[in-house]
């Protein structure tokens, strides 16, 4: 999964090194490799956007001097860039303005971590399960969305994607398709499956991996610990 972008725009630089330092335990926290840029110049950020610069979140505080960072909201939005939008303030008198440009969350300063991880989370999960990947399957590239897939399977060297809809037959190796995938959401079960977290509904060493949808799959004795561990992660995440 590509390294998902975060961008700080505010006009104090002390405020926005403390924000930084948050973000990246906060990511570090979910185990989402990330990328973070820093902004004190609309037109420094406009054009980075403009030259085809990536960014999926943007930390933007409201009041910017003389200036109203709603107008830049306003502007990305218009360009249809597909930015997520949070609003900071020292007040919160001036949040109510922010509905307008549709943030996903207003966040008061001094920014509480708590409040932090969980506009990251509204994001992240809008993003993971609405992604699709792209399965070579009959010569052809077929978009897959990520929340359809319910496991992976590969039997002698060919990969099966399960999803609601269908199954999809892939000479992609089995390895291959698994980084495709957001590594947060998926996880190895046995050598030859992997599954989709948010499709588990129980799994113990006897039974093995009981997905929502009544299949069963293994899950081998190497792997028990790590889907364990993965299964926590997720659960507390999304």
């Amino acid at each position: 999964m590509p390294s998902y972008t975060i961008a700080i725009f505010d006009d104090d630089r002390d405020f926005v090194r403390t924000m930084s330092r948050q973000c990246a335990e906060v990511m570090e926290n979910l185990k989402t490799p990330y990328v973070l840029k820093t902004y004190f110049c609309e037109e420094e950020i406009l054009r980075y956007v403009a030259q085809g610069g990536k960014i999926d979140l943007l930390f933007l505080d409201i009041r910017l001097g003389r200036k109203s960072g709603l107008d830049l909201a306003r502007i990305l939005k218009e360009r249809g860039e597909g930015i997520a939008v949070v609003l900071m303030s020292v007040d919160s008198g001036f949040l109510l303005a922010g509905y307008s440009v549709q943030p996903i969350y207003f966040l008061l300063k001094p920014i509480d971590p708590v409040e932090l991880e969980k506009a990251v989370k509204i994001d992240l999960k809008r993003r993971i399960w609405a992604m699709n990947i792209f399965i070579k399957c009959d010569r052809k590239q077929i978009p897959v969305p990520v929340d359809s897939i319910q496991y992976i399977e590969v039997i002698d060297h060919l990969t099966t994607v399960h999803t609601r809809g269908r199954d999809y037959v892939s000479r992609t190796t089995f390895t291959e398709l698994i980084d495709d995938l957001p590594q947060s959401c998926f996880a190895r079960c046995h050598n030859s499956f992997a599954v989709n977290l948010a499709r588990v509904a129980h799994f113990s060493r006897a039974q093995g991996v009981v997905l929502d949808c009544r299949v069963t799959l293994p899950i081998g004795r190497k792997y028990f610990d790590s889907f364990r561990k993965s299964f926590i992660e997720f659960i507390n995440t999304y």
